[in-house]
């Protein structure tokens, strides 16, 4: 593998094991510095907004951070390439578009990466789809030669229920060697892990990365739709 440098801008947290785990695994296995951005936190879209300052949302949004920074670790992430959002989450149609621009503006600035990694545009949530809106209009490429690659992954229990519209994977990373981290990984957030057929069970992730592997020839990949590839 090339040296690389991968950014990945998530909407939430979990969404970065689900969309791309294995992925930052393989890249963390190959030492390739990786940073992971949250947008917005996970927790507030099953409240109303008055109950987002009460003790339990507060302590139950605190009890999923501190699982994306013990996930990712599983990853090989380190904290200080974590980045956390206290944004409410599925609000990110209240926020000014501009201001999650210049934030993803300004960790490519800071951060420099060779490849970019975030959400599909056509995901049934919409702080998916604003997390993709705002990486296209940071990612100009007039003034980011150093950022080669710009690809998107799918969110199971988003990506999928988008039923007249199926998720074009057309790019590929063989995470054969990395499904059981990433399953891992996803266990570390607790009560997101569901039993089968739901989406976000070990089951259907496992057998999702079997799917892409079958379309790439490998055990088990993550697909991703490209974006843009600039080729040097």
């Amino acid at each position: 593998m090339k040296a690389e440098r991968v950014l990945v801008i998530a909407a939430h947290p979990d969404d970065e094991v689900l969309g791309c785990g294995g992925t930052i695994a393989r890249f963390r296995d190959a030492n390739a510095p990786v940073r992971v951005v949250f947008l917005a936190e996970g927790i507030t879209a099953r409240y109303d907004p008055p109950e987002f300052e009460t003790p339990k949302v507060k302590a139950e949004s605190a009890a999923r951070n501190a699982n994306a920074v013990k996930a990712l670790a599983l990853l090989g992430v380190e904290r200080e390439a974590v980045f956390l959002a206290e944004r409410p989450c599925c609000r990110l149609d209240q926020v000014p578009l501009i201001d999650l621009v210049k934030e993803v503006e300004g960790h490519i600035r800071e951060f420099r990466p060779s490849q970019l990694l975030t959400h599909w545009g056509q995901d049934t949530n919409i702080d998916h789809c604003l997390a993709h809106r705002a990486v296209l209009a940071a990612t100009r490429p007039i003034a980011i030669p150093y950022l080669r690659r710009i690809l998107a992954f799918e969110v199971l229990s988003s990506s999928e229920w988008n039923t007249t519209t199926a998720f074009p994977a057309n790019a590929f990373h063989d995470i054969t060697g990395q499904i059981d981290r990433k399953l891992e990984a996803m266990a570390a957030y607790g009560d997101e892990m569901r039993q089968p057929p739901h989406p976000r069970s070990a089951q259907v992730i496992r057998g999702l990365a079997s799917f892409r592997g079958a379309q790439a020839g490998v055990p088990y990949a993550e697909g991703f739709s490209l974006i843009r590839s600039l080729e040097a």
